[in-house]
């Protein structure tokens, strides 16, 4: 009964991490275009696009479907063996006629229960698309942040109207929502690796557990995937402040390209070439001078690049090329 109820969870989830899969693929399609930053240890990286950065959090959310099949499967079990399931007053073939009534396979060795290895292994599984949830909605959180500003949560002020201290407060009280539930559904491995070490046939260790384990995870994964899908469908996007933002290094997220022109005049070592550009992207960034100003004015690099070739490489849309790769591998297509 437990597999049964377990099976019927996984259903409703898979319905729900589809829903997030569909609201996605809208928002990445929509954005496909619109430049943002990325972001590598929260410093700027290179140019990319939002809609590229959401195709990774869709392609995580499909992968989640996969999980949730795959446990499924793995479940699809069940035992009618008798006391210590040796089949001594309930036939084999019995059993199997039974369970296969049910949608079940049986246990190939159960005891008095089904061995907890495969409850404790749907519970890592549903972890991990929890945490898929999670980075979701970290990601939000921090690029809703005033500094950032690139998008914002939709607002229900009647229900969740901010700060009461400080009226100008939007907070991402929603992703943290999820954030927070993800370390509970996390918490559920610990309890059901316990459980899959009942004693001999049977104790009890299993049961007086599972009562809370599975409900609070399921329930908690579906609000959480539930949740997650709202903020998705109504999201804020400002794609003014992504271009803004892509400038606050005054040019010098393009210093790899510079650098990788100087190294191609074959004047250059690699080391050399990094280091130059290095040096001019500091300034840049120090003096808040654009890197483009400072590499024309340098007379090492003028001598081996012109204004043409220089402008070439401080423009955006190379990094763009192969923004549609994802894409088509996702499947994702307006």
């Amino acid at each position: 009964s437990l597999s049964l109820q377990i099976i019927d969870s996984l259903k409703i989830i898979e319905d729900d991490y589809a829903n997030l899969g569909k609201a996605l693929s809208k928002l990445a399609l929509k954005y496909k275009d619109t430049l943002q930053i990325g972001r590598t240890h929260g410093q700027h990286a290179i140019p990319q696009t939002f809609g590229r950065q959401v195709v990774g959090w869709y392609a995580e959310v499909m992968r989640g479907i996969e999980r949730i099949n795959r446990a499924k499967t793995i479940i699809a079990v069940g035992k009618c063996s008798g006391e210590i399931g040796t089949h001594i007053f309930i036939e084999p073939k019995l059993e199997e006629l039974a369970l296969k009534k049910l949608g079940l396979k049986p246990d190939e060795a159960s005891t008095q229960i089904i061995s907890r290895d495969r409850h404790t292994e749907i519970v890592g599984l549903m972890i991990v698309n929890s945490d898929t949830l999670a980075r979701i909605a970290e990601s939000i959180r921090h690029l809703a942040m005033t500094e950032i500003g690139e998008v914002r949560e939709p607002s229900n002020e009647k229900a969740h109207p901010g700060s009461s201290a400080m009226p100008h407060k939007r907070n991402p009280e929603l992703s943290e929502r999820i954030i927070g539930l993800s370390r509970v559904i996390r918490s559920t491995l610990a309890e059901e690796s316990e459980a899959s070490r009942a004693l001999f046939e049977r104790d009890m260790s299993n049961s007086s557990t599972e009562r809370y384990v599975f409900p609070d995870l399921f329930e908690n994964l579906a609000y959480a995937c539930r949740l997650t899908e709202f903020i998705i469908s109504n999201l804020e996007v400002f794609p003014g402040k992504m271009r803004k933002n892509l400038d606050l290094t005054h040019g010098a997220i393009y210093s790899s390209r510079l650098m990788n022109a100087l190294i191609k005049t074959g004047k250059y070592t690699r080391t050399e070439a990094h280091n130059l550009a290095k040096k001019l992207a500091q300034q840049a960034i120090d003096q808040e001078i654009g890197l483009r100003i400072l590499a024309e004015s340098d007379p090492q690099i003028s001598r081996m690049l012109n204004v043409k070739e220089l402008d070439e490489l401080f423009d955006p849309k190379f990094y763009l090329r192969n923004i549609d790769v994802a894409f088509k591998r996702t499947h994702l297509k307006k």
